[in-house]
Order: structure tokens, then sequence, then C-alpha cells
């Protein structure tokens, strides 16, 4: 259905690593500029989508179409609106929960859901990743949060997000933000992150996506095919690197796609969310 993508030889776990490992110190920055800010109001979306994924359970979810945009009902808008405008967000609503966030990069979305009081383990293919993470874990107002019990544990490890070495139905909930696409097999991670996701976790996904109409796709292509390489260049010296990432999302088949891989490794009720237009979707489903 989606062509070479899903040939499990067409990423090499390695030079992947090697790749994230050279922009890993300016990742956050690049996305903050090249998105225009709008990777940390995602990142906000992903958090909520969190939290209403364990709330609301599979059965809750049951009869929903996988195709349909679930619309943040306060807003009207389709997952843009900040979690502090949600009071179901102003507590600890993950507090007690263990999480796994894959391919968790510098930790943002780890740290995301720590604050909201999960206990996180983070895990990634790449060193340069992992350390900066573990770097940013560091910081005094992290610490003295996590010390007062004002937040969750997070703690690090390196893992092929294929070959995972985690027990079965280990965690309440399994997350992975911008990672999928950049899978060996995006099929065979989320098989992983089935089998260690307790009977009845939410599996929820963030990833870049393609805007829907005529204009729209073809600027932001152009956006994509030049911007993000030359601010992805200056920032980290590494320009193919973020030629590399935009040949990704060109490939990428979004996120009606994702719903059908979380339906052939036996995920139920996925169900999918545009952000800012349709750049950037969310993925969920249940185990």
């Amino acid at each position: 259905m989606f062509g070479a993508y899903f040939d499990e030889g067409s990423r090499d776990p390695e030079r992947q690593a090697h790749r994230f490992d050279r922009i890993a110190g300016r990742y956050d920055l690049v996305n903050d500029v090249a998105s225009l800010g709008c990777s940390r109001r995602w990142t906000r979306a992903f958090a909520r989508a969190v939290v209403e994924s364990v709330d609301a359970g599979p059965a809750d979810a049951e009869g929903t179409d996988a195709d349909a945009t679930i619309v943040d009902s306060a807003h009207g808008r389709p997952g843009d609106s900040p979690v502090s405008n949600s009071p179901a967000l102003n507590r600890l609503p993950l507090l007690g929960l263990h999480i796994l966030d894959v391919a968790c990069g510098t930790g943002t979305s780890s740290r995301a859901l720590a604050r909201l009081g999960a206990d996180v383990i983070g895990c990634d293919v790449s060193e340069g990743m992992v350390a900066e993470a573990r770097r940013l874990e560091t910081g005094r107002d992290v610490v003295a949060a996590r010390a007062d019990g004002s937040r969750g544990a997070v703690t690090y490890c390196i893992t092929d997000a294929c070959d995972m070495g985690f027990a079965d139905n280990r965690f309440d909930a399994v997350t992975c933000c911008y990672g999928l696409r950049n899978m060996p097999s995006p099929v065979a991670a989320l098989g992983q992150m089935r089998r260690v996701a307790r009977p009845g976790a939410p599996i929820v996904t963030l990833d870049f996506d393609m805007p829907s109409g005529t204009l729209l796709p073809n600027a932001y292509r152009l956006y994509d095919a030049i911007v993000l390489p030359l601010v992805g260049g200056l920032l980290t010296g590494h320009p193919s690197d973020y030629r590399y990432l935009t040949q990704t999302i060109e490939q990428w088949p979004g996120r009606r796609g994702v719903a059908h891989m979380m339906r052939v490794v036996g995920l139920r009720h996925p169900q999918c969310r545009p952000l800012t237009k349709g750049i950037a979707s969310l993925n969920r489903a249940w185990k």
C-alpha cells in the first residue's frame, strides 16, 4: 500500500544514530526556529492527548472512525489549544503512571509527560540525543521539581525501537514523537510498542504530516525543501541531515497511514487529529 517505505532494509539504525548524534546539541533550537514556534504548541497538544487517551480508554473509543478528525471542543480547532486552558491538566493527571517515550530525542516529550506526574522512561537509538536529554534533565529547576514531588521522574536509555528489551505488558502508555517515520520498520516499531503496553493502554504518536488542500501543500513542500535544510545547516553545520529529514516527511503516509499501521499490529480504535492545518498530526489507539 505504501510502497518501499515499509521495506525493513530502507533505514539503517547505526546510520540513523550517527545522523542524530551530529545534530543533537542544536536539535531543539532548529525545531523552534524552523516551525516558527509551532513545535512547542504541538508538544502541549501531545501531552493533552496522552491524558485524554489514558482517561478515555478503549471502551470509550468504541465505534469511532479512524479517519475522523478529533476536534478540540473548547476552541473548535484541531488540537491547537494550550494545555494550561484545560482544567484536567491543572494538576498531575498522570501521577503514578509508568510511560515509555520511544525515540525521545532530547527528552522534550518525556519531560512534558513528567510535568504531568508520570514516571517516564525515554529511549532513543542515538547516544548523542540521549546524552543531551540527560544533560537537560539535570537542570536545577527540573531536579528541584522532581524532589518536591511536583513532577515525575525521567530516566533515559539507548534502545532500538524495533527490538526493545522491555518486558511485555509493562507500561501504562507508550508514546512516540517525530520518530516513527525514521524507523527501519514503522510497523515493527508499533508492534514493539503494543507488546510492552499493558492491556487497555494507549499508544500515542505525534509526527509531521502533509496539509490538505491544493495551495497549502505546495507552499509547505517549498518551505520544507528550502527553509528546513537552510536553518538546520546554519545552526548545526549539517544541512544534509536536514535534507534527509525533509525527504522522510515527503515519503511519510501521514495520519491515515499511521492509523492503517496501528490496525496492522492489532491496536484498537485508531484515531487521528491534524494540528495546524495538517502540518503535523496526532494518532492514538489502544492495546
